[in-house]
């Protein structure tokens, strides 16, 4: 099985979220994140499907694994498989080690998990399953690209407790505004958020943002800004409102975020 020495990717974020399964034009990996309910001891399959989307080029890959984290900006973090303090790479086994795909092509990926008999901690453990290949820039130079598929596993008991945190207005020279929306989770699991921001002023809504995807990992904090269609009002008001739709901890596996509401005077340059 490949494993991969080094990797030292900094992705960041699009918008309120990018897929993993982008990090890497011409390839694509199918789901791009898996969320696995654990318990101990227990086996768990998985099977990915990895494409060629190309019409011309055929595509050799290598396969690995690699520890993850999300940085505060939401920046995915990869590191070598077995250094995170909540890596479950160690329990995963993939086959096959190697891919190559006509154009237009695609294979199977199985991954294997067997959570141990008596894990450190509930709460989440992460993997990522990486497909890379070496390809020629545009000046000719080869470099190495990357696309992931990212594992969440979570052994209970589990909760994840995702608040937000403040609303904020950065206005720049020459650029218009964005707001920086500051979330945490307190909670052992990681929660995924979905909603809208909506802007009022004068009692009419001037601009609604959608947030879909958007991932907080448990025990941490996330930022980040959304650009505006044009310059705030005097007056302007924020409402965001988020539902988590990963709550481990409730009865339907979904909880609503208290409504956070404000005016928006809070101006960073």
């Amino acid at each position: 099985m490949h494993t991969l020495a080094r990797i030292a990717i900094l992705l960041l974020a699009a918008g309120l979220s990018l897929p993993p399964g982008s990090l890497a034009q011409g390839v694509d990996i199918q789901p791009t994140s898996v969320e696995i309910p654990a318990e101990a001891g227990a086996r768990h399959r998985q099977v990915l499907e990895v494409s060629n989307p190309s019409a011309t080029d055929p595509l050799s890959l290598t396969l690995g694994l690699a520890d993850w984290t999300l940085a505060r900006d939401g920046r995915l973090k990869l590191s070598p498989p077995g250094e995170g303090d909540r890596s479950a790479a160690g329990w995963a086994r993939f086959t096959p080690g190697f891919v190559a795909l006509e154009p237009g092509a695609s294979a199977r990926v199985i991954v294997d998990m067997i959570v141990p008999a008596k894990p450190a901690s509930a709460g989440d453990y992460r993997f990522a399953l990486m497909a890379s290949q070496v390809t020629p820039d545009e000046t000719g130079r080869m470099q190495k690209v990357e696309t992931a598929s990212l594992f969440y596993l979570t052994l209970a008991p589990a909760v994840s407790e995702p608040v937000i945190e403040d609303v904020i207005v950065r206005r720049e020279v020459g650029s218009t505004d964005r707001l920086e929306v500051t979330l945490s989770n307190s909670g052992n699991a990681h929660a995924r958020l979905e909603g809208e921001i909506r802007i009022e002023a004068g009692g009419q809504t001037v601009e609604t943002v959608p947030v879909a995807n958007l991932v907080i990992l448990g025990a941490s904090e996330r930022r980040f800004t959304v650009p505006l269609q044009a310059t705030l009002p005097q007056g302007a008001r924020v409402d965001v409102r988020l539902d988590n739709i990963f709550a481990p901890g409730s009865q339907t596996g979904e909880a609503a975020l208290r409504t956070f509401s404000a005016p928006l005077d809070a101006v960073a340059g």
